[in-house]
């Protein structure tokens, strides 16, 4: 029996990947292991766990992406993947950086290490990829400045981001933080979904992995730890990286940008959250969840009704 192309994509994009981040998340936290404030960093079993949970989850937006090429089950034409646009490298990049932000936490140990080094990696990471997935080349020569800039917002909001994720995830009852990044990636598929179908599939896949990683994370228990000493922080990081860029490729190919205002709070959604948090972090964490929650909510609401109203009148 054919699958109809709607019920492809929600099993390529979401519920597949979705599993595999599940898979990927439940190898990173162990939840069935009870943690202390320095079991993350301590000995090398959570570092040996965090690279195979790495490895898990960056073949969540890898088997996503064969799958819809056609290629998954035919190894032998794997060589055949090319990317069509310089954003299709992120395919192989950002599970490369969740790998790479992996091998950093097992090489690190200490905490003291882990958070000293995870951050200048993470900033590399976001030039890197930044600089590889804008358009480029032919048809693109006007574009030069605009692509300056959209780098160093795209690194910016990474960085901001990944502090505010940090912040909360890194405080006794902030096992929530994921799901902020879910409710930007949420902003940036409503972005693109109405003018170009496979960016915004690819953060649809995007959004199943993270799904999977925080329903981990919601039944992980929480402890105070340092920047990047929480268990899933080298993927949901390498992520935030992800949503950055992918909400600035989305700017040079939609046919009616969404106002400057819109745009800045998907960009820096998990930074207004954080930011929100520090102000109330003495209060009930239900009660900060909640406020994350209609932040988040008013924001996907609003960059939904901006989409529709930008629909183009044929």
């Amino acid at each position: 029996m054919e699958m109809s192309f709607e019920l492809q994509i929600v099993l390529q994009r979401l519920v597949i990947p979705g599993l595999i981040g599940l898979l990927g998340g439940l190898t990173i936290a162990r939840p069935w292991v009870r943690h202390s404030e320095d079991s993350p960093a301590s000995g090398a079993a959570g570092g040996i766990s965090s690279l195979l949970g790495a490895l898990f989850v960056g073949s969540g937006l890898i088997v996503s992406d064969l799958w819809q090429r056609e290629l998954l089950t035919q190894p032998s034409t794997w060589r055949s993947w090319e990317a069509r646009e310089p954003w299709m490298w992120m395919v192989w990049m950002i599970p490369a950086a969740m790998v790479l932000l992996a091998i950093v936490r097992l090489a690190a140990r200490s905490t003291t290490r882990i958070s000293s080094w995870s951050w200048p990696s993470l900033f590399g990471i976001a030039v890197g990829v930044m600089l590889v997935v804008l358009p480029q080349g032919a048809g693109y020569e006007d574009k030069l400045r605009e692509a300056v800039r959209w780098t160093g917002l795209g690194v910016l909001a990474t960085v901001w981001n990944a502090c505010a994720l940090n912040g909360i995830a890194s405080q006794p009852g902030g096992r929530w933080s994921p799901l902020v990044l879910l409710a930007q990636l949420g902003c940036v598929a409503a972005l693109v979904l109405q003018s170009y179908a496979s960016l915004g599939e690819w953060v649809l896949a995007a959004i199943g992995v993270t799904a999977g990683l925080s329903l981990v994370s919601l039944f992980t228990p929480s402890v105070r730890t340092v920047d990047f000493g929480w268990p899933l922080a080298s993927v949901i990081l390498a992520l935030t990286v992800l949503a950055a860029a992918s909400t600035a490729v989305s700017q040079f190919y939609i046919f009616s940008s969404a106002p400057a205002w819109v745009l800045a709070g998907t960009l820096f959604l998990p930074s207004i959250v954080g930011g929100v948090d520090v102000a109330i972090r003495g209060w009930n964490p239900w009660f900060r969840a909640l406020i994350a929650a209609a932040i988040s909510g008013i924001l996907i609401g609003v960059v939904v009704w901006q989409t529709i109203q930008n629909q183009p009148q044929w």
